[in-house]
């Protein structure tokens, strides 16, 4: 939970900066009809008041105020002057209090409120009931009162605006209606802000709308920006994507026209607020910049004793702060803290906003500390947040929401100081706050978690100081909380995330009983979040960098070391197959087979099948997040992707009322996991602190635990480390460490292999992060004089699957083509700009004479278009050419081919079902080099999602002249394959991999880091 952000209202006066000739000149046209009936002793009075009323129109456009207090003066001698004129004096009685309004909204004075409040009110008196200048008079007084609400939060003055705007709009004035609506949406809104009650809400568009389309050329840019505001905060409140990319288009358009600087200085102001507000769902950090940018430029248009300063310095402030918690940049925060500083010593004692400002500068410090872990900064948000709370009156909306501020915040402290004073107030600050919360309230989780994680350190202290008694709170009633937070439907994914999170930790101290139910709750959470992005690439960018999801990520080792505590072998694999492969998981989810739904609603089926490949479409899009214009409407990407998702999750949830299909696309069951097995042991390797293990799936029975007992975290990574640093060292190096991992992982694994399985079989590793970068295939004893039974290249078969999910779809589908003969697409880039010349010719030749049906796509012929346009239309591909894995996004891992890349997003747009056999013989086709290695974001393993059953590819930079070698063996063995008729020679690649590795070692006496690059992925 962080700050609040506060929103300008959009400009509510009777006369709009900008406009004055057109919303205003009711003033002069009254003059001049007053001029025609009154006798020449009302002459000078009559002057009176056009020269007032000049004088503040120019002050008002210059923003000057000196010029206004001028205005003042002038205004208030031409009233002195008409006071055997009512009629006159109520227009110069308008003028005055209208002038102090603009005075207010430069020097904040709560003198000059009154004063309009006063002026406006004797205007009102003095109009008669039925008088053409009623309605004028009306505005005017609704205004003033608006004014003083918005410093005082005295609902009656705003309650009573309205009304008399309503009033003022019932006269129907035809002159000027689009500002008589724009007017009373204005109060509205502001109403909406105070209650929370949607109806004021949707209304002020309505009006706005209506204002809008009746506007002046002149007035459009003020009304296009407040109905953009408008739009932002009901998406804020509605989640309605199309309401925040109206609100941003709104504001662009309004920037556009705008000429005045008090219209530019809202537009800008505006638009900075819908672009952040656009960041904050779609993480695109051009618009975080430009918000930024146009933040800076509002501040330097506004004068330094402006009504609205503290606004603009809080607008920039927020903006920094989340910049700051995106790059981690110092100054960000430190400009941050200092910009609502200076905002916070504008605001009066008393002023409206006093406590959101408090809190927000509170939560700034709090950033500081978890920086620089200083207790000062800690100190001093704790009395800012005392300060909010004593700021916000009792019967405020807020009220809850600065209870459970302090209360996390000096629960932090006890953290530090062990002061129980500390924990017993945050404790009952919670309580108080969760107490008055309705249940439908989306802070209803993020209270009940800050609550029990401090009755929880009640109880560890209580447990520990036996001398200050026993605790009064059960941890039975904390954990029912907890759960309650987890599952609580009105509250945000991520609070709910962050509430399981701490179920999970005090299930595992003090109730293991729910644990189960803990780590299933926050798995199902995990997959909720992370379909917030709206592409492959934004949600790979949330699984690496969004604090809730990485420290839910990091619980799945947990829960199967929990699940092999409780001999439940069988959840500690559904636990690791939940947590691999996520993102391509919810393509497939898209791509599915829907056989089943369609027995039992075609027209269901039809529906998810049409949303799912357009929502597959945009998932897999290659447009990079920089190239959405900032100033895309509501059918750009990102805003299609949010609302396909929308209609996707609702299909989800129609299809599991359906009879039968209660479980469809929820956590696959082990017994269908279990299918993996079929042509051999999959083995799992899960590496934790606590404990270590390997899983083997077996194709039938409980899964076979067998304990890592000298596999830690930091042994596996020695043996990482030492893998990456031997290439460039002497093979010796290398032969250690393959040794080491055989010692560490792989040879009690093999012990019991042998125990299962005939020597020689196949095998599948299907690694968890930790080892997700090591050569498993190649682990063994190769030092002279070695135990040539302790090398696993010579006991068994192995493969690597992404996960048994996809390893089940390799197995299961058929190509239509294979009892033929396979057709071959070869693609070859010998030569490339800017790359070393490759020697591939010969096995180019050599491959593409075999079969009769082979296409080769070489030099300017090998474009990315024309390679993904020939993949379906082949069951095997070849590559031979540069890649390059791009390690901070592997999405844009790619071939490098004539006239631009192949990447592994393009890849993944393609789907090929008579898809049999890859051969990727470039650099880093399978290298796991990411933050996210368990995704298996990486060339092969995006080709293996597209439907290649058999996937060859290498882990890091290949040798040029092994390269030929090993292509030339391979095809030799699988040719041998056809030739004797088998039509699946493709299922034959792991052995002939492995048979060609090994004559590769024996004949070209390489060293080990080059025969060990080459994997085998798939069936």
């Amino acid at each position: 939970m962080k700050e609040t952000r506060i929103f300008r209202f959009s400009r509510h006066d009777t006369t709009p900066t900008g406009s004055a000739a057109n919303d205003h000149s009711l003033y002069p046209s009254f003059v001049a009809r007053a001029w025609d009936v009154c006798s020449a002793r009302k002459g000078r009075a009559l002057w009176g008041v056009l020269k007032a009323w000049r004088m503040a129109s120019s002050a008002i456009e210059s923003l000057n105020i000196t010029r206004l207090e001028d205005a003042v003066v002038v205004a208030g001698s031409v009233v002195g002057a008409c006071a055997d004129y009512p009629l006159l004096r109520s227009m110069a009685l308008n003028i005055l209090g209208w002038a102090y309004r603009k005075l207010v909204g430069e020097t904040g004075k709560m003198e000059h409120v009154e004063k309009a409040v006063e002026a406006q009110e004797e205007a009102l008196n003095l109009c008669p009931p039925t008088h053409s200048y009623r309605g004028p008079c009306l505005l005017n007084l609704a205004d003033a009162l608006h004014t003083r609400f918005r410093i005082t939060a005295n609902m009656d003055d705003l309650d009573r605006s309205i009304s008399l705007k309503e009033q003022a709009l019932a006269i129907d004035p035809r002159w000027n209606r689009s500002f008589y609506l724009n007017n009373l949406a204005c109060s509205l809104h502001a109403r909406f802000e105070a209650t929370s009650n949607l109806a004021d809400l949707d209304r002020d568009i309505e009006l706005r709308e209506e204002s809008l389309e009746l506007a002046s050329p002149s007035d459009r840019p003020i009304r296009l920006q407040g109905l953009a505001t408008s739009l932002r905060t009901r998406f804020l409140n509605t989640a309605n994507f199309a309401d925040l990319e109206r609100a941003v288009t709104s504001s662009e358009e309004a920037l556009m026209l705008s000429k005045s600087t008090e219209d530019r200085r809202d537009c800008l102001s505006e638009l900075g607020l819908s672009l952040w507000t656009r960041y904050q769902e779609r993480r695109n950090v051009a618009d975080l910049n430009r918000a930024i940018t146009l933040e800076e430029e509002t501040l330097k248009l506004c004068s330094p004793t402006h009504i609205d300063r503290t606004l603009y310095l809080a607008n920039v402030a927020t903006s920094l702060l989340s910049r700051f918690r995106l790059a981690k940049n110092a100054a960000d925060l430190n400009r941050a803290i200092d910009l609502r500083e200076q905002a916070l010593a504008l605001l009066p004692p008393n002023h409206v906003h006093r406590s959101i400002h408090l809190s927000n500068l509170a939560w700034s410090y709090n950033d500081r500390f978890d920086l620089n872990d200083d207790l000062d900064d800690l100190d001093r948000s704790i009395t800012l947040r005392e300060q909010a709370l004593d700021a916000c009156p009792p019967t405020h909306i807020d009220q809850q929401r600065y209870l459970i501020f302090l209360a996390y915040s000096l629960s932090r402290h006890f953290n530090r100081k062990s002061n129980i004073a500390d924990l017993d107030r945050s404790i009952n600050l919670a309580q108080s706050a969760l107490e008055s919360l309705p249940i439908h309230h989306t802070l209803y989780s993020y209270c009940l978690d800050i609550l029990s994680t401090a009755q929880l350190h009640h109880i560890r202290y209580r447990e520990s100081n036996p001398n200050c008694g026993y605790s009064t709170f059960s941890i039975d009633h904390v954990i029912a909380q907890l759960r309650k937070a987890a599952h609580h439907p009105h509250s945000p994914s991520h609070h709910r995330l962050n509430a399981s999170l701490s179920w999970i930790d005090a299930s595992t101290e003090f109730d293991r009983d729910s644990l189960f139910d803990a780590y299933t709750t926050t798995f199902d959470l995990l997959d909720t979040l992370i379909t917030r992005g709206h592409s492959l690439e934004s949600r790979y960018s949330q699984l690496t960098s969004d604090v809730w999801i990485t420290n839910a990520k990091g619980r799945i080792s947990d829960a199967v070391n929990f699940a092999i505590a409780q001999n439940r072998p069988h959840d500690a694999v559904v636990f690791l197959e939940r947590g691999r492969a996520l993102l391509l998981a919810q393509v497939g989810h898209c791509r599915m087979s829907l056989d089943i739904v369609r027995e039992k609603d075609a027209n269901l089926a039809e529906q998810l099948g049409t949303v799912g490949r357009q929502l597959d479409s945009l998932l897999t899009s290659n447009a990079k997040p920089s190239d959405v214009p900032p100033n895309a409407g509501a059918d750009d990407p990102i805003a299609q992707s949010m609302r396909l998702t929308a209609q996707w999750n609702a299909l989800v949830d129609q299809t599991r009322r359906l009879d039968g299909c209660g479980d469809f696309l929820r956590s696959t069951p082990f017994h269908t996991l279990q299918q993996a097995a079929v042509g051999g042991p999959v083995v799992f390797i899960n590496i934790t602190r606590s404990s270590s293990h390997a899983i083997l799936v077996l194709t039938s029975g409980d899964p076979l635990v067998v304990p890592l007992l000298d596999a830690t975290p930091r042994q596996v990574d020695t043996v990482t480390e030492a893998l990456l640093d031997a290439r460039d060292r002497q093979p010796s190096a290398y032969t250690l460490a393959l040794r080491d991992l055989w010692d560490l992982i792989v040879g009690p694994v093999v012990d019991h292999l042998k125990l299962i399985v005939p020597i020689h079989s196949r095998i599948w590793w299907c690694p968890s992060a930790s080892v997700a970068e090591l050569p498993l295939h190649a682990a063994g004893h190769y030092y002279k004089g070695a135990d040539p039974n302790k090398r696993l290249p010579r006991l068994f078969v192995s493969s690597y699957t992404s996960s048994l999910g996809a390893l089940i779809r390799a197995r299961s589908a058929t190509s239509r083509h294979s009892s033929l003969e396979p057709r071959l697409l070869v693609v070859s880039q010998p030569s490339t700009k800017g790359e070393i010349e490759l020697n591939v010719r010969d096995e180019i030749s050599f491959i593409s004479r075999k079969l009769s049906v082979t296409q080769v796509l070489e030099g300017p012929r090998g474009t990315p278009d024309a390679v993904i346009s020939a993949v379906p239309h082949h069951s095997w591909v070849h590559f031979s050419c540069h890649a390059y894995s791009v390690s901070d996004n592997p999405l844009r891992s790619h071939f490098k081919l004539h006239d631009g890349h192949l990447e592994v997003l393009d890849i993944l747009r393609t789907q090929n079902p008579n898809a049999e056999l890859a051969v990727l013989t470039a650099c880093h086709t399978a290298g796991a080099g990411t933050d996210a290695p368990e995704e298996f974001l990486h060339l092969a393993g995006a080709m293996q999602f597209t439907g290649f059953r058999s996937v060859i590819g290498t882990l890091w930079k290949m040798d040029d002249g092994d390269g030929s070698f090993v292509v030339m063996e391979l095809y030799r063995r699988l040719f041998e394959e056809l030739d004797r008729g088998n039509r699946l020679a493709y299922t034959c690649a792991a052995e002939a991999l492995q048979d060609t590795v090994w004559k590769l070692r024996r004949e070209r006496k390489t060293e080990p880091w080059r025969w060990v690059n080459y994997v085998h992925y798939g069936a």
